[in-house]
C-alpha cells in the first residue's frame, strides 16, 4: 500500500510569509532554473502538488529555497522548505572550506561516469557574502598546502598555461563565450587542477596560482556570456580563492567587480552596489586603467539602484583614471575608451538620459577594437534599441544591420537575447520600408 503523503506545512508557511501565490512561486523557480540553463515550465498546479506532499527532483528543491531567499532577503535552507529528501544533494563545501583544485574539478562531476561542466548549478545570493580584501589579512596565509602528487611543476608549465590566457581571451572576444567555455572548463579540470596539487617551488606556485586565477576568471565570464549564471558564479568565486592564495589584491578586486556586474545583470541591485564598493576598496593600489574599470562598474551599480548623485560622482572618477592611463590594454581587468563609454551609456540610460546613452554607445562602437566582435555586437544591439525606442526606426535598422553582420560568428546567449529583442521590436512594424528592407536582407529575421 502506498504511503500517504503528508501536507507540506513548512512550504505553506513560507508562501504566507512571502505573500506569494503558488503561481508566483512557480514563476520564480522557473526564472532561477533558466539562470542554471535548465528550462522549467512549472505552474500553480505543480506548487499544489508540493503543498500536498510531493517532492520535486533535484535540483528543483534548491531552486525553491533560493527563490524564497531572494524574496525574504534571508537565507532559506532547503530543509526549511519541506522539500528535502534522502536523494537531495548534500551541502556543497564553501568557498574557504574546500581545497581550490577540487573546486576546479568537482563542478564537472555527474552521474553515470559522464562529465558536464557545472550542470544544473543555480545562482545563489547567499554565496555573495564574500569577505573584502582587508578581512582576508592573515587568513589567506592559513591555508596549508601539501603536494598531493609526485609531479613537479616547473616554469614551462606556467608558461604554457599563460599562453592559454591569451588564446581563450581572444576566442571569447571574437566568437563569444559559448564557443569554448566547455573546453576551458575541461582544461582547468584536467590540466590546471592536477598542477595545483603538484610539487613546486614557492615562486613557481604563486605564478601558477596567478595564471590559474586568470583562466578561471575567463571561464566564469564565458559562462556569464552564455547566461549560465550558476556556473559563472562558481568560477568567479573560485577565482577569488585563487587570487587570495596568490596574494593578488588587484585580481581579487577585479573578480569582485565581475560578481557585481553579474548581480546587476540579474536584477540584484543592492548586492551589486555592495560588491562594487568592495571591489573599489580592494583595488586601492591598482593602476589607473584597472581603477577606471572598477569605478565604472560602481557608477553603473549605483545608477541601477537609483542613486543618481553617486552614479555620476563615480563615473567622473572613472573618467579621470582613464585619462591618466598609459599602460597597455590587458586581457583581464583592463579598461579602454570603448568599454568606459559602454559604462557611461549604462549610467545615462538607467538615469533616464536616452540621448546621452545613445551618444556614449556611438562613441563606444567607434572606439571598439576590431577584434572585440562580441562586445561590438552587444553594443550595436543596445544602441539600436535606444534609437528605435526614440522613434528613429530607420537609423535603428541601419545599426541592427551592422549587428547582424557580426551575429553569425557568435555563440553567446547574451547576443541571442539581443536578437530576440530586435525581433520583438520589429514585429509590429512589418510595413515600415526600413524594416522590410532589413528583413529582406537577413533571412535570420
Amino acid at each position: 500500500m502506498a504511503a500517504r503523503r503528508v501536507p507540506n506545512t513548512m512550504l505553506r508557511e513560507l508562501l504566507s510569509e512571502a505573500g506569494w501565490t503558488g503561481d508566483a512561486l512557480a514563476r520564480a523557480v522557473n526564472a532561477i532554473g533558466a539562470e542554471a540553463g535548465i528550462p522549467l515550465r512549472y505552474g500553480r498546479s505543480a506548487v499544489t502538488h508540493w503543498l500536498n506532499g510531493m517532492c520535486p527532483r533535484a535540483p528543483v528543491p534548491g531552486f525553491v529555497a533560493e527563490a524564497f531567499s531572494r524574496k525574504l532577503r534571508r537565507p532559506v535552507p532547503v530543509a526549511d522548505t519541506g522539500l528535502a529528501s534522502a536523494r537531495s544533494p548534500a551541502r556543497q563545501h564553501g568557498l574557504w572550506e574546500m581545497d581550490v583544485s577540487s573546486r576546479l574539478v568537482a563542478p564537472r562531476e555527474t552521474g553515470a561516469g559522464r562529465t558536464a561542466a557545472v550542470a544544473g548549478r543555480g545562482y545563489l545570493l547567499a554565496e555573495l557574502a564574500v569577505p573584502g580584501w582587508d578581512e582576508l589579512t592573515g587568513t589567506r596565509q592559513g591555508w596549508s598546502w601539501v603536494a598531493e602528487s609526485p609531479e613537479r611543476v616547473e616554469r614551462w608549465h606556467v608558461a604554457s598555461a599563460t599562453g592559454m590566457v591569451g588564446l581563450f581571451s581572444d576566442l571569447d572576444f571574437a566568437f563569444g563565450g559559448g564557443h569554448a567555455r566547455l573546453q576551458l572548463a575541461g582544461y582547468l579540470a584536467a590540466t590546471v587542477a592536477p598542477w595545483l596539487r603538484a610539487t613546486a617551488a614557492p615562486a613557481v606556485r604563486r605564478d601558477l596560482l596567478l595564471t590559474a586565477s586568470r583562466l578561471t576568471y575567463l571561464c566564469g565570464f564565458m559562462f556569464f556570456d552564455d547566461e549560465l549564471h550558476g556556473a559563472a558564479q562558481h568560477y568567479y568565486l573560485t577565482t577569488l580563492r585563487l587570487a587570495a592564495e596568490a596574494g593578488d589584491q588587484t585580481g581579487y578586486a577585479v573578480t569582485l567587480r565581475a560578481l557585481s556586474g553579474q548581480a546587476r545583470f540579474l536584477g540584484h541591485h543592492r548586492e551589486a552596489v555592495h560588491l562594487a564598493e568592495a571591489a573599489v576598496e580592494a583595488g586601492s593600489a591598482a593602476g589607473p586603467q584597472t581603477a577606471a574599470f572598477l569605478y565604472g562598474q560602481l557608477a553603473v551599480a549605483h545608477a541601477s539602484d537609483g542613486n543618481r548623485s553617486e552614479a555620476v560622482r563615480h563615473l567622473r572618477t572613472a573618467e579621470r583614471f582613464l585619462d591618466r592611463a598609459r599602460d597597455r590594454t590587458v586581457p583581464i581587468g583592463g579598461c579602454h575608451a570603448a568599454s568606459l563609454a559602454h559604462q557611461q551609456a549604462a549610467v545615462w540610460a538607467r538615469l533616464g538620459d536616452r540621448p546621452g546613452a545613445i551618444q556614449a554607445l556611438t562613441q563606444s562602437v567607434r572606439h571598439r577594437p576590431a577584434s572585440e566582435r562580441r562586445s561590438r555586437a552587444i553594443t550595436l544591439a543596445r544602441l539600436a534599441e535606444l534609437q528605435f525606442d526614440a522613434g528613429d526606426i530607420e537609423e535603428a535598422c541601419g545599426t541592427w544591420q551592422r549587428f547582424l553582420q557580426d551575429y553569425p560568428y557568435l555563440r553567446s546567449r547574451r547576443v541571442n537575447r539581443a536578437l530576440a529583442g530586435m525581433r520583438a521590436r520589429l514585429r509590429p512594424h512589418t510595413q515600415n520600408a526600413a524594416v522590410v528592407a532589413l528583413r529582406r536582407r537577413n533571412p535570420v529575421l
